[in-house]
């Protein structure tokens, strides 16, 4: 079946869908790949280096979070190209990704705003010290984004699993990538299930790994259509 051989809306989904997710994978490597290199396990350590690239820093949250807006645009057209018993399963992971964009934009906003606080804190004077030490501690990975951090990957994680099953029971072409999201989805679940208790740090290089290998499957998702076929199983 050819995009030409379609009804308009379906043709325009399937474009959006393509698009959102090769954009948004894009966008997310390379605000990746910008991010400079900081240790995570001594947060005093980092804070200069942190408040030093701040304008770096900001732009790289900046560009991953629209780059996952453009993902959720992908995520939440999925259901509509898939059969109808592969949709319920994509639907319900699309409105879980649609609640996990929601926490990562929470997310990304801390990580703005924390090497802004710090500068702060950095300049101010003496009187105001105290003040502006405590923004940042609120602000810091071991501050409100300890609980927020793995709450994040296990929602977001949780809906690419339940997007993966969509895949598995609609076409057969989609098999494949469905498997995948369901096997990334469990080890993000589980993943954020131990960061909850052990926090993101010791626990980083895993997500990196993670990180890169669901960044492979949006890939695949944009760049192959066989798994938008539909057909019923």
């Amino acid at each position: 079946m050819t995009t030409d051989n379609l009804s308009p809306p379906i043709a325009t989904l399937r474009t959006i869908i393509r698009t959102s997710f090769l954009v948004g994978a894009i966008m997310i490597l390379v605000g990746t790949l910008a991010l400079p290199t900081l240790d995570l396990t001594d947060v005093q350590a980092s804070q200069a280096r942190y408040g030093a690239q701040a304008v770096r820093l900001q732009a790289c949250a900046l560009l991953i979070t629209v780059g996952m807006w453009s993902i959720m645009a992908g995520t939440s057209s999925v259901p509509a190209v898939l059969s109808a018993h592969g949709a319920l399963w994509a639907r319900l992971g699309a409105q879980f990704h649609g609640v996990g964009v929601v926490v990562w934009t929470i997310g990304m906003a801390l990580d703005i705003a924390y090497p802004a606080a710090i500068r702060t804190w950095l300049v101010a004077p003496p009187d105001e010290q105290i003040v502006a030490a405590s923004v940042v501690a609120v602000l810091s990975p071991v501050g409100f984004g300890r609980g927020l951090f793995p709450l994040n990957v296990m929602i977001n994680w949780l809906a690419f699993g339940f997007l993966g099953i969509g895949l598995v029971r609609s076409s057969a072409g989609g098999r494949r990538l469905g498997w995948s999201g369901i096997i990334l989805g469990s080890a993000g679940f589980g993943l954020g299930i131990f960061m909850t208790f052990v926090g993101r740090e010791r626990l980083f290089l895993l997500f990196a790994v993670l990180w890169g290998m669901t960044l492979l499957w949006w890939a695949a998702l944009g760049a192959t259509t066989r798994w938008m076929q539909g057909t019923d199983s």
